[in-house]
């Protein structure tokens, strides 16, 4: 008990060196709230687009393969007779000719419909394919991007739903040449400013951590030196190794504790500017248009980049709280470690 009164008491004796010290840790705590609150939380953003573009269900006709029964051909200059060019009708019956230059030897490419050209689904269609006991709900709207004039997307409950809510859609009468696919190939596009985000956070973060933990250490280690006399008459008046590093640990615990406090708030407050200003300058830099995962799966351009809230949770305050403790522990174990190791009468005729 006497160690922890102590202690304390030091705090108030040493103001100066102790108001230094925790400006430094405020500060250095204040900037990992901001970077570990934005990590975490993109973190979760992207986990979530992963799942609801994985979910998201888009149905279309399949892309033409170039070629076909009948269709527009251009002959390819050649040998001995006349060439041609002759556009055909969709059942791969003869149209209008036009002679070309070559001759009957050479080679064509064909771009054809050919029989059977692809039936649009009508908006009724679409309608009905929502009501489906695999979707949780659906967002179906006309457009003029698409053949059919209408643009729809399909959330399912669960991504492994897909294979059964093909199998009802053929069987309410899904055209065969209808594709019905998942969105997960434009995941790239749609997180890709908060994968930057969460980088920048990252590399901020260790950047902090790393010089923060140097300076903490070379602060302690002078506060220590300045403090060699008071801890030989401790250790001279029989006070044991243990209890003096105990009381010094103490001293930069309770330090970062206090920071702690102070930091978390300020942390908190300036997470949620920071994040808006770094997306703000992604979003004039990049110039993708729109960053928002609803405005991306509904084929609708918005320039306004999608803000992100940024929350410091029960989880990200503990991990600071760890992160702050281990390298107030660590500053203090390693100038403690310096002095420690010096027997006190040594201490003492030095200070003489």
């Amino acid at each position: 008990m006497y160690v922890v009164e102590h202690a304390l008491l030091n705090l108030a004796k040493n103001k100066g060196r102790n108001i230094l010290l925790g400006v430094i840790i405020f500060a250095i705590i204040t900037a990992t709230v901001v970077a570990l609150a934005i990590f975490n939380t993109t973190g979760t953003v992207l986990d979530e687009t992963r799942a609801a573009l994985q979910s998201a269900v888009r149905i279309g006709p399949q892309r033409q393969t170039v070629g076909g029964g009948g269709g527009a051909t251009a002959a390819g200059d050649g040998g001995g007779g006349g060439g041609g060019a002759t556009a055909g009708s969709g059942d791969g019956s003869g149209g209008a000719t036009a002679a070309g230059d070559g001759g009957g030897g050479g080679g064509a490419i064909t771009a054809g419909g050919g029989v059977g050209a692809t039936v649009a689904v009508s908006l009724d269609q679409y309608l009905s394919f929502s009501e489906s006991e695999f979707l949780d709900g659906s967002d179906i709207r006309e457009s003029s991007r698409n053949t059919d004039g209408v643009d729809a997307v399909y959330y399912l409950k669960r991504p492994d739903m897909l294979a059964a809510f093909e199998a009802e859609l053929r069987s309410k009468g899904l055209p065969g040449d209808y594709t019905v696919r998942t969105d997960e190939s434009t995941f790239d596009s749609v997180a890709g400013p908060v994968e930057s985000l969460q980088n920048l956070a990252l590399t901020f973060l260790i950047i902090v951590l790393v010089l923060g933990a140097v300076i903490i250490v070379l602060l302690s280690v002078v506060a220590i030196r300045e403090r060699k006399y008071e801890i030989g008459v401790l250790r001279a008046m029989g006070m044991k190794k243990k209890k003096v590093a105990l009381g010094l640990w103490i001293e930069i615990i309770a330090i970062t504790c206090i920071c702690f406090a102070l930091g978390i708030g300020a942390g908190t407050m300036l997470s949620q500017p920071v994040s808006d200003a770094i997306t703000a300058g992604q979003a004039q830099s990049a110039d993708t248009g729109s960053t928002s995962l609803s405005d991306r799966l509904s084929g609708m351009d918005n320039n306004e980049p999608e803000k992100i809230d940024i929350s410091v949770s029960g989880a990200t305050a503990l991990q600071i709280l760890g992160i702050s403790v281990l390298l107030a522990s660590m500053a203090g174990l390693i100038s403690v470690s310096r002095i420690t190791k010096c027997e006190p009468i040594k201490i003492l005729m030095e200070r003489n």
